[in-house]
């Protein structure tokens, strides 16, 4: 199917389909501007909901050193990036709805998220608005409370997902909704399910199960661990796109919303350094949707990973900041950026492989010692040579800008550039992204895609409800050379349960 052809059944259905689209996002959108009178309710509650605390078994992941006063203080984040979790979010209105403690062993939660696109210019599909709804929800168990297993942690989470192809219409490579799937479609899937084990004093720590992958290794949004809550970041950037919370060189990790089962295993001698390794089912990279897997399927596709990482405390103030870097390889007989003679199949390589590199800094403390607002920094860079790779080199970073705006103590807001060098196959257009117009008669990707976002996130209700507004930039959209300029906005609202 083309983006624009011939009047047939299928591109009526197709027609129909960008409708309902349309209905859905003006419903959301409605929806928003509904939601609106409850932020001049929020801000005279402030206080009372300060209190109320957001929060998940992800604050000590193996993506960054442990700190375990981390998962007992306010987390005021909400959570924009699924890619970038692994484990429970939750904010306790679900578990008070169940009935349950808060000092229950056992944690309900999950959170609701909303969101709507309009290409306002350029792409392939200019004018167009697409929509996008996930519920998530997992359960958290403590088995040292709960079964007396000195250590262990069980997790399960599922997800609901609604939505359409927003990147496709944008000719975005690099994906500037990170909700939005490669493809439209309706799931609900088993998302995570695993046992985490610490063991030797939270020396090593073992995670076995359904990963969502992303959320252990090339996580620049981890944030540094500091015991003082007054100083501790509650998050590094609210970025919508996809850039920040996955390197476009490891868009072969498993990761939302087809996370994979495997094992990451994380060696800790102090709390500020860590060695990662992760090997995950990778069926994925030859087109699996292993999200929807139930089981494991493991054969010649194998993911595997390592990352070092260590943290840091800068100057008199004690800015936290955080580097890591990693290695990764994929298995398996991969599509290439080239084809044969008469296009009718890609040739293909065995296997591929990839750098990466990532780190966070606190820039400035408005009030040091009273609170964390301020502003922080982070870049990212990633390579790699293997040409079945979408993406051969990426550089990018942003600035967060944390309780900045007065009487607005927990609203974000940020900038983010993303660029990446892409596959100079001849035929690599035509493979990869092949559902683009018949007026596009080239079969190559453009030489590099750069993207620019900015955001505000306002935190309504904090921790339970957010709205977030962003625009995006696509001076040169990926997919194929000479689409214009892409301009998106987008709105997103989250309520965490």
């Amino acid at each position: 199917m083309t983006l624009i052809g011939p009047l047939t059944n299928e591109s009526v259905n197709y027609w129909r389909a960008a409708t309902r689209s349309c209905r859905r996002c003006l419903c959301a959108c409605l929806f928003f501007l509904l939601l609106l009178p409850i932020a001049l309710l929020a801000s005279s509650g402030e206080s009372d909901a300060a209190g109320a605390t957001a929060e998940s078994s992800a604050s000590a992941a193996p993506a960054g050193p442990i700190d375990e006063s981390a998962a007992t203080e306010p987390q005021f984040s909400l959570a924009v990036n699924p890619r970038a979790l692994s484990g429970a979010y939750y904010s306790g209105l679900l578990q008070k709805s169940l009935g349950l403690s808060p000092e229950s062993p056992i944690k309900f939660g999950g959170v609701v998220t909303i969101g709507g696109n309009w290409l306002a210019s350029g792409g392939l599909r200019p004018y167009s608005t697409t929509g996008d709804f996930v519920l998530g929800l997992g359960t958290d168990i403590d088995a040292q409370r709960l079964l007396n297993i000195p250590g262990g942690e069980f997790y399960a989470s599922a997800i609901v997902y609604q939505g359409e192809n927003s990147n496709g219409r944008a000719g975005s490579v690099q994906v500037y909704d990170n909700l939005c799937p490669p493809n439209d479609f309706s799931r609900i899937e088993l998302y995570e399910l695993w046992w985490r084990q610490r063991l030797f004093e939270d020396k090593l720590i073992v995670k076995i199960g359904k990963i969502n992958a992303g959320g252990e290794f090339g996580q620049v949004l981890t944030p540094a661990p500091v015991p003082e809550a007054n100083m501790r970041d509650w998050t590094i950037s609210d970025l919508l796109y996809t850039p920040s919370g996955l390197i476009p060189t490891n868009f072969f990790l498993p990761i939302y919303p087809n996370t994979a089962w495997g094992m990451a295993v994380s060696f800790l001698p102090t709390k500020n350094f860590y060695v990662s390794y992760g090997v995950f089912d990778g069926n994925g990279a030859r087109g699996v949707q292993t999200g929807e897997e139930v089981g494991p399927e493991f054969n010649s596709y194998l993911f595997h990973i390592g990352e070092v990482g260590y943290a840091w405390r800068l100057g008199d103030q004690g800015k936290p900041g955080r580097f890591g870097a990693g290695i990764w390889g994929q298995t398996g007989a991969l599509a290439t950026g080239n084809s044969t003679a008469n296009k009718t199949a890609a040739i293909t390589t065995n296997g591929a492989m990839g750098y990466y590199a990532f780190a966070n800094q606190r820039l400035w403390y408005r009030h040091p010692g009273i609170d964390p607002s301020g502003l922080i920094g982070f870049v990212q860079f990633g390579y790699s040579p293997s040409p079945s790779n979408i993406v051969s080199c990426y550089a990018g970073g942003g600035l967060t800008a944390l309780g900045l705006v007065p009487r607005r103590p927990y609203d974000t807001t940020g900038v983010g550039i993303a660029w990446s060098k892409l596959n100079s196959g001849a035929d690599a257009g035509l493979i990869f992204f092949p559902y683009v117009p018949p007026s596009y008669t080239s079969t190559s990707l453009r030489s590099s895609e750069l993207m620019f976002q900015t955001f505000y996130q306002l935190n309504l209700i904090p921790p339970y409800m957010g709205l977030q507004a962003a625009y995006t930039a696509i001076p040169t959209p990926g997919y194929r050379p000479g689409i214009p300029w892409a301009n998106v906005f987008t709105l997103r609202m989250f309520i965490v349960l």
